[in-house]
């Protein structure tokens, strides 16, 4: 590997350029990324709040979010199923 003692105007600007390339590529996908991400949120949210008459579409809607919403863990402190079921 080339060690340089000095740089150069040219080598500089090779540099900064490079990194301004850089910059404006990484904040575009951040961009399109935060973009997509909140879409998807407002997505999701107005298919929760779908009432439609029709049972069939809503067991297609709970089945959608089901599988792309994660469901809570359960917690490990909870009761053993049918533990009180003999009160």
């Amino acid at each position: 590997m080339e060690v340089q003692a000095h740089t150069t105007p040219e080598s500089r600007q090779a540099l900064r350029s490079y990194l301004r390339n850089r910059r404006l590529t990484t904040s575009i996908h951040q961009t399109i990324t935060t973009q997509t991400l909140n879409d998807l949120e407002e997505a999701l949210r107005l298919l929760q709040g779908i009432h439609h008459p029709s049972a069939a579409w809503t067991e297609e809607i709970e089945d959608f979010l089901a599988k792309r919403v994660p469901t809570p863990a359960q917690n490990p402190a909870w009761a053993l199923p049918g533990l009180f079921a003999g009160e």
